[in-house]
């Protein structure tokens, strides 16, 4: 049974079977690659996902649930490793002279550009 029913599915695409199984009261939906998801009527009516900051044509997850008083963020771009060094430091209650001796010593790493 198991080697015909593996027989039977792949004798059409997913597309074919999703057409097949439209509009029934099957449980039965295509598996969706991320582009297609995003491009999905369904999660864009619901706002699914969001562009990916700095990376053209390429979709993610936005927060879910969307609530109204904690709604969560939208994509952001990715950190930049090294890009907060000295903030951060000095945020722990180090000195900017001391973020600036562990620089020039080369014990801390900086990113000289923030994306």
């Amino acid at each position: 049974m198991k080697q015909r029913f593996a027989e039977i599915f792949q004798s059409k695409t997913r597309d074919e079977w999703a057409k097949i199984f439209a509009n029934t009261d099957a449980c039965c939906v295509p598996v969706l690659n991320p582009l297609e998801a995003a491009a999905h009527p369904h999660n864009q009516m619901r706002r699914s996902f969001e562009p990916t900051p700095g990376a053209s044509g390429l979709y993610e997850p936005a927060p879910a649930p969307k609530l109204q008083r904690t709604p969560g963020l939208s994509p952001r771009p990715s950190p930049v490793p090294g890009g907060d060094t000295r903030t951060v430091l000095c945020e722990y209650g180090f000195s900017g002279e001391e973020v600036a001796n562990l620089l020039k010593e080369g014990v801390l790493g900086e990113s000289k550009s923030k994306l």
